[in-house]
C-alpha cells in the first residue's frame, strides 16, 4: 500500500463486505506507526473476514490470540481459529495447531494428534514442521523412535534453513544417530545453526574445537547475529502475523 488512492479503493471494497479487502486493510492499519489507535478496528475487520471463511484472517487471529499481540492471550480462541484454517490445508496453520496440541494450549494435550498435524504441514514443505517431525522421531514423541527418519526430516528442514534442524542434524552426525559419525559434517551443520543465533550449536562447536579428532579447517569462530522475533507483549505489532496470500503453499 503506497498511496491514499490505494487505501481509498481498499476502504471501498471493505465497506462492500469483501473479506480479502477487510484482511488487507487490517494488515495495512496494523503496520502503520499509529497502529495502536487502530487496534479495535483491526480486530473487527479480521473477525468479519474470518466469519466469511477467510483463512488468512483466521490464521492472523489465531496467532494474535495465541501470542497476546494486541489482545489478551486466549489459547482456546487461538486454537479455534487455527483449527479452522488448518482444516483448509494451510501448512502454517497446521504447524501452529500441532504446536498447540503438543503443548496443550487451548486444547487437551495430544502428542499423537500433534504429530499428525506436523506431518500434514511437513508434507507441504513447511520447514518448521519438518524440524519438529524430526524431533519427534528422534525422541519418540507420539510415535516410535527412529533415528534414520529423524535424520531425513532434519536434513529436509536444514536445507530449507531451519536452525533447530541444523543443530539436530549436526548432533546426529557427531554422535552417529541414524547416520555414520562424521565430525566434519557435524561442525558444518552446527556452524549453519550458530550463524542464525542457535546457542546450543555455538556451544557444540566450542566443544568440538577442543577435540583433537576434529579437522582444523572446521575449527572456526562463530559470530551470533541479533535475533528479533515477534513475541507480543506491550508492543502493538499486529502486522508481524499478517502474511501475503501467496505465502500459502496449497
Amino acid at each position: 500500500m503506497t498511496n491514499n488512492g490505494e487505501v481509498r479503493r481498499l476502504r471501498d471494497r471493505e465497506e462492500r463486505g469483501i473479506s480479502q479487502a477487510q484482511y488487507e486493510l487490517a494488515c495495512y492499519l496494523a503496520s502503520q506507526p499509529n497502529a495502536e489507535k487502530h487496534r479495535k478496528e483491526c480486530l473487527e475487520l479480521l473477525k468479519s473476514a474470518s466469519a466469511q471463511g477467510n483463512s488468512l484472517a483466521q490464521y492472523a487471529l489465531g496467532n494474535w490470540y495465541g501470542r497476546g499481540i494486541g489482545v489478551r492471550k486466549n489459547y482456546k480462541a487461538a486454537y479455534s481459529y487455527l483449527r479452522s484454517t488448518a482444516a483448509q490445508e494451510h501448512p502454517l496453520a497446521q504447524y501452529e495447531l500441532a504446536d498447540a496440541l503438543e503443548r496443550g494450549e487451548g486444547v487437551k494435550k495430544d502428542v499423537k494428534q500433534a504429530v499428525k498435524w506436523y506431518r500434514k504441514a511437513a508434507d507441504q514443505g513447511d520447514k518448521d514442521a519438518e524440524a519438529e517431525l524430526g524431533r519427534c522421531y528422534f525422541y519418540g514423541i507420539g510415535l516410535a523412535r527412529d533415528y534414520e527418519k529423524a535424520v531425513n526430516w532434519y536434513r529436509k528442514a536444514s536445507k530449507a534453513g531451519n536452525a533447530d534442524a541444523q543443530y539436530g542434524l549436526g548432533y546426529c552426525y557427531e554422535n552417529g544417530k541414524g547416520v555414520m559419525r562424521n565430525r566434519g559434517r557435524a561442525v558444518l551443520w552446527y556452524r549453519k545453526a550458530a550463524e542464525q543465533g542457535h546457542k546450543d550449536a555455538r556451544t557444540a562447536i566450542k566443544e568440538l574445537r577442543r577435540s583433537p579428532t576434529t579437522p582444523k579447517k572446521y575449527s572456526v569462530e562463530v559470530v551470533l547475529p541479533n535475533a528479533n522475533k515477534c513475541t507480543g507483549g506491550d508492543d502493538f505489532n499486529l502486522s508481524c502475523c499478517c502474511i501475503s496470500k501467496d505465502k500459502w503453499s496449497n
